[in-house]
């Protein structure tokens, strides 16, 4: 139990910062953009597109990292097969999803954004059947907890 516990710890620490990550490139994101283009030109629409997709999608992410954060927390205090935790994982599948939805517009004005379409996509899957084994998980705990 021990390894799982200093796995949920550096998983937590990870995750927090990303977290500060999200929010120093919130207010550094068009310097960077600028920097990018130096690089690869951009059309105004190019840059426009990445800019929205981005703040639209920093919102999302923002909450699957919460989710992710209680989660994590509450596998600190060994409480792992709870609805609570199925629910906070299913909301980070519906922040893939919503990811994966958002930038799909955004990715007809920039195509490398498709890749990002398919990974979150792929994710949100991905999730989704982690979501339902922990599911039927929490239904057998709960049922064996009925029984004496």
């Amino acid at each position: 139990m021990k390894q799982n516990q200093y796995s949920a710890r550096i998983t937590l620490w990870v995750n927090r910062l990303i977290g500060l990550l999200l929010a120093v490139l919130l207010p550094t994101l068009p310097l960077l953009l600028d920097w990018y283009c130096q690089f690869r030109a951009l059309t105004p629409a190019e840059y426009r597109a990445i800019t929205i997709a981005f703040y639209c999608c920093a919102v999302v992410v923002a909450v699957a990292l919460w989710n992710l954060d209680q989660l994590l927390r509450h596998i600190l205090k060994l409480s792992v097969f709870t609805r609570e935790n199925v629910r906070h994982i299913r909301r980070v599948c519906w922040c893939c999803a919503g990811v994966s939805l958002i930038c799909l517009p955004a990715a007809f004005i920039y195509m490398p954004l498709f890749f990002m379409v398919i990974i979150m996509s792929f994710l949100c899957l991905v999730i989704s059947v982690v979501a339902q084994v922990l599911a039927a998980a929490v239904s057998i705990r709960e049922e064996n907890d009925l029984t004496i």
